[in-house]
């Protein structure tokens, strides 16, 4: 009995030793994510995202296109005007329509938390569903990672167009940057769960 105790107390201490989450990311933390757009022209182009100044980043393409946010990823929605505050800009300048946007950011260490309440209890706080200032414009999920968080988030249009040649639209979504680290009382709970188990070890080998 007491080995099965054990053997619990060590699933246990694998399990705390999981990734934690941090919240309120930046444009300027998000360096290193992947941003593909893609054209009517059927042209496509793959950039990585980089820091720009203290808080902002972006994806600027050569077609050219890009995207920017300054702020707090998770942003805010005033429903009753409409109005995105601290949101994503798309830029673009191409002769042709952007007839999708993806983004890859688990390559970069994030994540999107795709649900506003931590309704999981992961640890990843309350999160966004997609809100776009173009009303055909949704997104699509893949690379699960847990629950509620993808790594990659692709915008499609029920129009074919997420943004028109020459046209600037925003969005909002939440991101949060996958930490190895274990917080510190998980931390204290785990030393105590391994010395218990080493005692129960010792008195199961007599």
């Amino acid at each position: 009995m007491k080995k099965f105790i054990f053997a619990g107390l060590l699933a246990l201490f694998a399990s705390q030793a999981n990734a934690g989450f941090i919240q309120g990311v930046t444009g300027e933390d998000m360096a290193g994510m992947e941003v593909t757009a893609t054209f009517a022209d059927g042209s496509s182009e793959t950039v990585t995202w980089a820091a720009l100044t203290t808080g902002a980043g972006a994806a600027t393409g050569l077609l050219p296109w890009a995207v920017m946010l300054d702020g707090d990823s998770f942003g805010q929605y005033d429903s009753s005007t409409n109005t995105l505050f601290g949101e994503f800009v798309i830029s673009n300048f191409f002769d042709f329509d952007m007839v999708s946007l993806s983004f890859n950011a688990l390559v970069a260490g994030f994540v999107f938390d795709t649900e506003f309440f931590d309704a999981s209890a992961n640890g990843s706080g309350d999160g966004r569903e997609l809100v776009s200032s173009n009303a055909n414009v949704f997104a699509v999920y893949s690379n699960n990672y847990m629950d509620e968080l993808f790594g990659t988030m692709t915008l499609l249009s029920t129009s074919q167009v997420v943004v028109a040649a020459g046209s600037v639209e925003s969005f909002l979504t939440d991101t949060d940057q996958v930490s190895e680290e274990v917080p510190a009382p998980a931390g204290f709970a785990m030393i105590a769960l391994a010395l218990m188990g080493m005692r129960l070890a010792r008195k199961s080998s007599k």
